[in-house]
């Protein structure tokens, strides 16, 4: 996934306890209580993951822009940018609520916001049993 247009570039911290919302595509692994999301990496729920390195020096630029922005968890802020996106990506999956910190990049994704941060944390969807 890639930003469509970068509206600014700026690493953004908040305090270990402080926290935005926002909204992710997944499909979630029921067996192994892990999700994934465009690339098939199997990650852990309810846990607090870190873009590392190598993956983290990487910097895209928008596919409408020439900006370049580091790499991170692509977040939607709204539930229904959230929802139109994975009509449109043809994933079958579910639109998970998240928690994020550390925005690297801020613009839009198939047209809808999208934040960029360092730092994602996804609880398992009280749907999922």
């Amino acid at each position: 996934m890639c930003l469509d247009s970068v509206k600014s570039v700026k690493s953004e911290k908040l305090p270990k306890d402080q926290y935005h919302m926002g909204w992710k595509v997944v499909r979630i692994n029921k067996d192994k209580q892990t999700f994934d999301s465009l690339y098939n990496i199997d990650m852990p729920l309810n846990k607090w993951l870190r873009c590392k390195r190598p993956l983290c020096d990487i910097l895209y630029t928008g596919s409408n822009s020439d900006r370049t922005y580091p790499a991170g968890f692509h977040i939607f802020t709204t539930r229904e940018a959230a929802r139109r996106w994975n009509v449109t990506s043809c994933m079958t999956s579910h639109v998970v609520k998240v928690r994020y910190r550390r925005v690297v990049a801020r613009g839009t994704q198939n047209w809808r916001e999208c934040v960029v941060a360092k730092e994602m944390y996804v609880e398992k969807p009280k749907s999922i049993k």
